[in-house]
């Protein structure tokens, strides 16, 4: 069973063909056995290498905004560790246009409502941790900080013991986000992530098996 309602999947995938979209690479997306849907707007993406998990509640109710959050924990899923690099990050719109992980620096000075964002996000959070029983040791996913508060880096080590959690941060070109399917990507020599998200997508998205 696809990780999304089959209707609402065929409806984006007919736009995604009227609008010259690789229709084949979001339906692999949306259909990969690596893609499960954990709640309404909880969606992971688990193979042998890494597990992460996006909480999307926060992003799913901030569409016209510049500026989006996804709830984001990581961890490898057995042997080595697993580095992540900042520019190994991006978010892939419903029309194709792929939007980096941006820098600190500009999304200090892109968002300077971030404290606020951080709290209406804080009231809508979804329990994402208790996706990883297995973890016993947690540390701070440091990509981006409130400025001054905490330090940054561009680069996160995970194992199969050590639970990664923080927010990742993505600016729209546009200045607001369309309602899609939009592809979450990690990619390096290594790590090979596809997560599609359903942002502003209204119905009851069904769980997989």
């Amino acid at each position: 069973m696809s990780p999304f309602p089959r209707r609402l999947a065929r409806a984006w995938l007919a736009v995604a063909a009227l609008s010259g979209i690789g229709v084949a690479g979001i339906r692999a997306d949306l259909e990969s056995p690596n893609v499960k849907k954990l709640g309404r707007t909880v969606s992971r993406y688990k193979d042998d290498v890494l597990q992460i998990v996006i909480g999307y509640k926060h992003a799913q109710h901030h569409l016209e905004s510049r500026w989006i959050l996804l709830e984001t924990c990581i961890s490898a899923t057995r042997g080595p560790a697993v580095e992540i690099f900042r520019e190994d990050v991006a978010l892939i719109a419903p029309d194709g246009t792929r939007m980096p992980m941006p820098s600190q620096r500009r999304m200090a000075e892109g968002n300077p409502d971030l404290r606020r964002m951080l709290l209406q996000a804080r009231v809508t959070r979804d329990p994402l941790a208790g996706y990883f029983p297995a973890c016993f040791r947690e540390e701070r996913l440091g990509f981006f900080a409130v400025p001054g508060e905490a330090i940054v880096f561009d680069q996160v080590t995970v194992d199969r013991d050590t639970l990664a959690w923080g927010d990742l941060f993505f600016e729209s070109p546009k200045g607001r986000f369309e309602a899609g399917i939009y592809t979450l990507v990690v990619e390096n020599k290594s790590v090979h992530v596809r997560l599609p998200l359903a942002l502003g997508i209204e119905g009851t998205l069904e769980r997989t098996k």
